[in-house]
């Protein structure tokens, strides 16, 4: 009677650790209603807010087809943005991105190089700079495990 007491103990706690599906899926605000979205660990996009639970379409990474996703599962890792205008970003696959927000215009994906040239023909400062999510505050959102 005792073991079980231990291996039902063992089952709870292996079940408290993993925790629920979506526990770490979180939201950063950009500017201009763009937010990045977090649904899973390799589905990390940016699209603009249009209510408190939905988005436009997938803007950055831009997926063509489901062949496209599940071949290349390409997802933003670093983002920047400007006070008012241009969002950047990069993502897992070494792909940059512009998003002009005032006309909702995504350039890209460019390699390095390009997005530079892109970046200074666009007069984007040198301080709008690409930095790791972990820099922002996220918004979490509980979730129902049942």
């Amino acid at each position: 009677m005792k073991k079980i007491g231990v291996v039902f103990s063992i089952v709870l706690l292996m079940i408290g650790m993993v925790g629920c599906a979506g526990a770490g899926d979180y939201n950063i605000e950009l500017i201009n209603d763009y937010e990045i979205v977090r649904t899973s660990a390799e589905r990390i996009f940016i699209a603009k807010k249009e209510s408190e639970y939905t988005w436009s379409e997938q803007l950055i990474p831009m997926y063509y087809d489901g062949i496209h996703e599940e071949a290349h599962p390409e997802h933003v890792i670093q983002v920047g943005h400007d006070n008012n205008r241009y969002i950047i970003a990069k993502t897992n696959l070494e792909n940059y991105y512009l998003l002009d927000t005032k006309e909702a215009i995504v350039c890209g994906p460019f390699t390095k190089e390009k997005f530079i040239q892109e970046k200074e023909n666009a007069k984007i400062s040198n301080s709008v700079v690409l930095k790791d999510l972990d820099e922002y505050e996220k918004i979490r959102y509980e979730r129902d495990c049942r």
